[in-house]
């Protein structure tokens, strides 16, 4: 069955098998970053709204890597819904790690496999299954439907941003990342640290004539392990505190070599509250503090490429109680409001554009990012379902 077959269309645009359908075809199209980009999934985006009055084009973001941006018009003058995803997903680290084919949407056990499964192909396959379902309810709708397929949410580029600068805005807004059906109010941020340590290599057998910067290694990482537990003493009723994890370190030539110089990665998760750039001047000024008189170690500290600020909005926002009641509805228990431990792009719909916007979607972000990434088909359905009730709610006349 293709994507675009007619029997499947005139089905139930909110049901598992349509959804599933829909993500199928998307899963199968890699939009890998670095790789293989999104230009191939935002034009199969693009089509997915042929059969409706759904108007979706492709928007530049970056040279040669478009995202999607779509509307729905209503009759009204109603409030604007963004539905908003990434089209890019993480690489494949060792596919010899995978069972299936990474590529190949495999069924097993109610779930599908594949890379950008959960990560977050099904929250795409959701917005176009809601924006299929609205348009056939067109005549009712008072609001306006706005949908993003944005490139490059991996590496934080500016696709949500280039969205929104072409006009593509609204009301409110819900990100489709996974979030397990609970409705995210707050979302961390992301300071990626580089700690560059410098010292001056020399044949390790005079190594006391060089300066080695592993040496340096000690009383930074002790630094950082203090500023961890007092992160630790601060709270968000959310999202508990921030964090603070070293994760790679890399340097040297060679084993019989002391190094010129040492890098240190540091991922650091901030809480509401908290920036990119303070953590900057706050990580340089507690190493620069622990640095000891009679260390020659020199350390630089940067912000790498992708970089997130935290963001919330109000749990008595109208759109929190809306998909609380909608998840009640669809479900028969009350939605669940929780802070989201990673980061998205609903930094710009809240922070860059002033939008009441939240993480709601299908899959859990611990199957995310590794081999046989997968999400549960049945939660395809209910987050469709609950997203085109509020939406409904907030658009649609009875």
């Amino acid at each position: 069955m293709t994507a675009l077959d007619e029997t499947e269309a005139a089905t139930d645009p909110l049901s598992e098998a349509y959804v599933a359908n829909v993500l199928t075809d998307l899963v199968r199209i890699p939009s890998t970053n670095p790789g293989a980009y999104e230009a191939d999934l935002a034009r199969r985006v693009v089509e997915w709204f042929d059969p409706t009055p759904v108007e979706a084009e492709l928007v530049e973001s970056m040279p040669g890597r478009p995202s999607v941006g779509a509307v729905l018009e209503g009759r009204g003058e109603g409030p604007s819904l963004i539905l908003n995803g990434h089209l890019d997903t993480v690489p494949i680290d060792d596919e010899d790690l995978w069972t299936v084919d990474p590529f190949g949407a495999s069924v097993r056990g109610g779930f599908m496999y594949g890379r950008g499964a959960c990560d977050m192909k099904a929250g795409l396959a959701v917005q176009i299954a809601v924006a299929h379902h609205l348009a056939k309810r067109r005549d009712r709708l008072n609001g306006t439907l706005v949908l993003h397929f944005a490139a490059g949410e991996e590496r934080a580029e500016p696709g949500t941003l280039s969205l929104l600068e072409a006009g593509y805005r609204g009301d409110y807004g819900i990100v489709t990342e996974p979030t397990e059906l609970r409705i995210a109010a707050a979302t961390r941020g992301l300071a990626p640290l580089q700690i560059h340590l410098k010292g001056r290599s020399i044949h390790a057998s005079r190594g006391h004539l060089g300066v080695n910067p592993a040496w340096g290694l000690k009383w930074v990482l002790e630094a950082l392990e203090q500023y961890r537990h007092d992160l630790e003493k601060r709270n968000h009723p959310l999202l508990s505190h921030g964090s603070c994890t070293p994760t790679v370190v890399s340097g040297g030539v060679t084993p019989n070599a002391v190094a010129d110089s040492i890098d240190l990665w540091v991922d650091r998760r901030l809480i509401p509250g908290e920036t990119v750039d303070g953590e900057l001047r706050e990580v340089s000024q507690r190493l620069s503090a622990a640095r000891p008189a009679d260390s020659q170690v020199e350390v630089e500290v940067s912000v790498a490429y992708n970089r997130f600020e935290p963001a919330e909005i109000c749990v008595d926002s109208p759109l929190v109680h809306q998909l609380v009641r909608s998840v009640e509805r669809v479900t028969g228990r009350p939605g669940e409001v929780y802070g989201a431990p990673y980061s998205s792009d609903v930094r710009n719909l809240v922070n860059d554009a002033g939008i009441d916007a939240v993480n709601f979607g299908p899959g859990n972000v611990a199957e995310c990012h590794c081999a046989d990434e997968r999400v549960e088909l049945k939660q395809l359905e209910t987050a469709a379902k609950a997203i085109a009730d509020a939406a409904a709610e907030l658009m649609i006349d009875d």
